[in-house]
């Protein structure tokens, strides 16, 4: 296990690209080309979704690192190419070529997660995800990496302790109609086992949920609760927390990130947000 070092909380959204927003999070003066720099100036981290369907190129890279101000991070998945097209198969290459731009963001880079489809199961695919993934452990031990799984022959303890004893985090979600991992992660974190943080993503009711993105239609406020208390508990245990809020939540995933921050406040350590400086890129929306 990686040494521990001083765990602090990140909570985004799970993008900055929504148009919806504006007016309600973007002032309305704010052109597209400068979305990402408003939102870094309110939150410290985001999950890229991009980074599913391609690989950023380097002058993406560049400009992502050049518009936020130092400490801020990025999520990314990794491709579908990956993980739906060819499912670990005849992927060394390709997997390489992602992990080399997660390194080009350097401090920008916050974990990377791979997601698998409801049919990636461990019935059908154990052998190659064994083989991807303990080729993929020290291929990349300078990078922060977790797993995503949707199959239910994968949402088990063994399972979570063959990514712990690995270094790679489970992604926990907050899903209808997803098991809750909460309780199986801990007991690896329990047990001294995986690495020093934590990724979890808040998602709801992606189907039948809120209907649009500019407001709050559900309020959570006990889901919001519990996760406070998850996310001191995992603190408390020295994991530094990345954690992402996408709109069906509670329709409007911006609000959900304050209404967040707010139960943790006092509770855990939270990024002094935007840093010193940072303040003046503000005059120029």
């Amino acid at each position: 296990m990686q040494e521990l070092s001083q765990p602090t909380v990140h909570i985004g959204t799970s993008s900055w690209l929504f148009d919806a927003w504006r007016g309600v999070f973007y002032p309305d003066g704010v052109p597209k080309n400068q979305y990402l720099p408003y939102y870094a100036s309110q939150f410290d981290t985001v999950e890229v979704n991009t980074s599913f369907y391609a690989i950023p190129s380097p002058s993406t890279l560049i400009n992502w690192v050049e518009s936020v101000p130092a400490g801020f991070t990025y999520v990314l998945k990794f491709p579908r190419a990956i993980t739906h097209d060819r499912r670990l198969v005849d992927c060394t290459d390709l997997t390489r070529t992602f992990l080399d731009a997660l390194r080009a963001l350097g401090p920008a880079a916050g974990p990377a997660f791979l997601q698998f489809p409801p049919d990636f199961t461990r019935r059908v695919n154990r052998r190659d995800l064994a083989a991807y993934l303990d080729w993929l452990a020290p291929e990349a031990p300078d990078l922060s990496l977790a797993v995503e799984v949707r199959a239910a022959d994968l949402m088990t303890a063994s399972f979570a302790r063959f990514l712990a004893e690995r270094n790679f985090a489970l992604v926990l979600v907050d899903r209808i109609g997803t098991a809750d991992l909460y309780d199986t992660w801990l007991e690896c974190v329990d047990a001294g086992l995986g690495p020093d943080f934590a990724l979890i993503r808040w998602i709801g009711d992606d189907r039948n949920g809120p209907q649009g993105d500019r407001e709050l239609q559900v309020l959570r406020d006990a889901d919001l609760a519990r996760w406070a208390d998850r996310i001191a508990e995992l603190t408390g245990r020295g994991r530094t927390v990345y954690g992402y809020m996408h709109n069906p939540y509670e329709g409007h995933s911006p609000a959900s990130v304050r209404r967040l921050r707010e139960l943790l406040t006092g509770r855990v350590s939270l990024p002094d947000w935007p840093p010193d400086g940072a303040e003046g890129q503000l005059s120029l929306f």
